[in-house]
């Protein structure tokens, strides 16, 4: 068997689009996985899709167009994928928003939607396939998360608390359902380069070194640490990692911040 063999599975990732996302799909396909590439933005999706399929040298890809914040929209996904392919072996919940909100100013409206994309999608995707994989008898969920769960930054409350909810999502799904097989596990990411990074950081060499600086390993992050770290948790051999958070930030969380964050 080939090292981290992913042959024969089917792994279904979200906000696949392009950074992270396209990072882990674009591994997972070339280890052997049918992968279902769910986005919102169809013409970076499709465009990701051919791409994969390329590099891989066979249609290997798919894309399926999902709103995470719709439990409808997210359903009609997850019944497809099962009725063409028998069961969703790997969910990766890579969806993901935030932007920079100080508390005080802060409308409800942008509460609700970190809450929607951050937290409750990944609620949804674990409800809708669920029930598959607990009649397969396992089933391996894979949630990327933030290193602001530890510290607290990462644009605003929105963010820091939507995604420490997604933690105790990971341990209620280990506490309940371990025993039927079922495995899920938390990747805490810090400063990665990424269009959601690039958002709040232009890409210059003033921005990048100061980035640099607060990082322990000397660099930003790539979105091929990630995947790298989810091809890991997708595979076999890391049958015995349940419920657990792994950060892969850099020593990022080890930079002491100055007082305050605005």
């Amino acid at each position: 068997m080939a090292e981290f063999d992913l042959t024969g599975k089917t792994a279904l990732i979200t906000g696949a689009a392009h950074g992270i996302g396209k990072a882990i799909t674009e591994k997972l396909s070339r280890h052997g996985a049918k992968t279902i590439l769910v986005d919102i933005n169809d013409v970076s999706a499709k465009k990701t899709r051919e791409e994969i399929n390329l590099i891989c040298g066979k249609d290997i890809c798919e894309f399926m167009h999902c709103d995470v914040t719709k439990f409808e929209s997210i359903k009609a996904v997850c019944d497809e994928v099962i009725k063409k392919y028998g069961r969703i072996d790997i969910l990766v919940y890579n969806a993901g928003w935030t932007a920079r909100y100080p508390l005080p100013e802060m409308d409800i409206s942008i509460w609700h939607k970190g809450m929607d994309i951050n937290l409750n999608g990944a609620f949804y995707f674990t409800r809708c396939c669920i029930n598959s994989m607990i009649d397969h008898k396992k089933g391996n969920l894979i949630f990327i998360g933030s290193s602001t769960t530890w510290t607290g930054s990462g644009g605003g409350v929105h963010y820091s608390a939507s995604k420490a909810g997604v933690v105790g999502l990971v341990k209620g799904i280990s506490y309940e359902l371990l025993s039927k097989g079922i495995r899920a596990n938390y990747i805490t990411p810090a400063v990665i380069d990424t269009p959601l990074l690039r958002d709040r950081y232009p890409d210059n060499e003033e921005t990048n070194k100061m980035l640099a600086a607060q990082i322990p390993a000397g660099r930003i992050g790539k979105p091929e640490d990630i995947a790298n770290v989810a091809l890991f948790l997708a595979s076999e051999e890391s049958s015995y990692i349940c419920g657990q958070e792994i950060v892969a930030d850099g020593g990022r969380i080890l930079y002491q911040h100055p007082t305050g964050s605005y």
